[in-house]
């Protein structure tokens, strides 16, 4: 008795699960980076009712420096010793020396740091050099 014929059957791969996979971690992402914020340094600047706002872009912006209460120093989120500050500051000025550098101090910031790295910003040949504020509120 001859059972029916059967032919080997080719191995397929199912794409219906493998896209819905890869849909939910689309969304999974989307919606995570968009509740994911720096909190790692928070600066209190001080108002100033004439402050504007920079460019938006990663290439219209500016390079950041941050020095915080503790007298931590931070380039564009990065938080670097003071020995590397002057390295840093002429690389940055070296790449695009037209550049304004953007230095921001907390309100309860040594002055003296702040003082120390806008010289030492001087000193690597930064030709524009803007204090930040932040804008007080509307009343």
């Amino acid at each position: 008795m001859k059972l029916l014929n059967l032919k080997p059957r080719r191995p397929e791969v199912q794409m219906s699960p493998l896209i819905d996979v890869i849909f939910l971690l689309l969304i999974f992402y989307a919606v995570t980076t968009q509740f994911v914020s720096d909190q790692r340094l928070k600066l209190d600047l001080p108002d100033a009712k004439t402050a504007e706002e920079v460019g938006t872009g990663r290439e219209d912006r500016p390079p950041v420096v941050k020095i915080a209460k503790d007298g931590s120093i931070w380039i564009d989120d990065i938080e670097i010793s003071e020995e590397q500050l002057e390295d840093q500051l002429a690389e940055l000025v070296q790449r695009r020396p037209e550049q304004t550098v953007i230095l921001k101090g907390d309100q309860g910031a040594d002055y003296g740091v702040v003082v120390h790295v806008l010289d030492i910003a001087r000193a690597v040949g930064a030709k524009s050099i803007q204090m930040s504020a932040d804008k007080p509120p509307e009343e």
